[in-house]
């Protein structure tokens, strides 16, 4: 009886292990980015949408030429656990692997985000959205 509670319970943490492999949900975070054309840096806000092995990225910004590589991002895991969110999208995008890839870690159930396109080159931690 104790040996079946122990293989449910491990089956159980494996499960769930598996499950959390990608965020879910929305997230969002305020970055400074070099402004195309003039390179003053301005603030801009990122919303990301997790779903799966997806994600889905929005630019709210009212300047519009900086509302590019918004859309739908592959997500794939790296040999250091370091989620690779690659655009897929159909929209207008830089053809700069810098630019238009974006990388996701979990420390302690916080993740941090970092991309090419923010002018701060660390690790920025991302808000859940509720």
């Amino acid at each position: 009886m104790i040996k079946d509670i122990l293989s449910f319970f491990l089956l159980f943490l494996f499960l769930n292990s598996c499950a959390q492999k990608y965020p879910s949900g929305n997230y969002t975070i305020i970055t400074e980015v070099d402004e195309i054309g003039t390179g003053n840096l301005i603030d801009m806000k990122f919303e990301l949408h997790f779903e799966k092995s997806k994600m889905f990225l929005r630019v709210d910004t009212n300047i519009s030429t900086e509302a590019y590589c918004e859309g739908e991002y592959s997500i794939k895991k790296n040999k250091n656990k370091i989620l690779v969110s690659k655009y897929i999208g159909e929209g207008i995008c830089s053809s700069d692997s810098r630019i238009n890839t974006i990388y996701i870690k979990k420390i302690e159930n916080i993740y941090y985000i970092k991309s090419g396109r923010f002018n701060n080159d660390k690790w920025l931690k991302l808000k859940k959205v509720q």
